[in-house]
């Protein structure tokens, strides 16, 4: 297996409540994992810590042999990207706000091109017709946006997928699909927050926390 990121924290917290205590995890190259836990937990703080939009933590993250945090943010969330349950489009229509961040330096630095095709594949998997591309983005539901928001995730080729609760406002159908096109041909890394049962029943691993300690199911169990 190839690593990718390691994680050692001592101490994850919000305020003075600590959340989770003795982090030792590994993220290994393709792995399909699901944070677990109750409200309030700590899985969104745990989640957010990867890609540096939390530092309420005593300890190391390590990605590509590297600490976190003397990487430059910008060029690490383009590769341990960040999609979330209520995602800011901007805006503009569709088309435009796909093809934004293929002007970001951070992007260009790794050598990544905005793929049409693709854009086109994913857009008839999930379900969305091609006239969107030249929808505005306020014009958009709740799931339309979602949908979009993933969308613009994947043709960025990020090395790992955070996801939170991005099929909330999905029908079943729907969250199906996007489900098993991530867990099943998808061949990137994923770390992923999500209440939905289609979700929970296909993960490789399972990071489940219970009483502020991280517990480490295998097979989706």
């Amino acid at each position: 297996m190839s690593e990718l990121l390691k994680i050692r924290i001592d101490r994850l917290y919000y305020g003075k409540r600590n959340l989770v205590e003795n982090i030792d995890l590994t993220v290994n190259k393709g792995d399909k994992i699901l944070l677990a836990g109750t409200t309030g937990s700590g899985k969104t703080s745990l989640l957010n810590s990867l890609n540096l939009m939390n530092q309420s933590y005593e300890g190391e993250i390590v990605f590509d042999g590297r600490a976190i945090t003397g990487c430059p943010p910008q060029f690490l969330r383009s590769r341990i990207l960040m999609v979330m349950q209520e995602p800011w489009l901007g805006e503009g229509i569709v088309e435009d706000i796909l093809a934004e961040p293929f002007s970001f330096a951070a992007v260009r630095k790794r050598g990544i091109k905005k793929d049409d095709k693709m854009i086109l594949e994913l857009f008839d998997l999930f379900k969305l017709p091609q006239e969107h591309l030249k929808k505005k983005a306020e014009q958009l539901s709740g799931g339309e946006k979602q949908r979009i928001a993933l969308i613009r995730a994947l043709i960025m080729k990020p090395e790992i997928l955070l996801l939170d609760e991005i099929s909330s406002a999905l029908d079943q159908g729907t969250s199906r699909i996007v489900a098993e096109y991530l867990l099943k041909s998808y061949p990137g890394t994923i770390i992923a927050i999500s209440h939905d049962p289609l979700w929970q029943a296909h993960w490789q691993i399972q990071w489940h926390i219970k009483d502020g300690i991280i517990h480490i199911i295998q097979g989706g169990e």
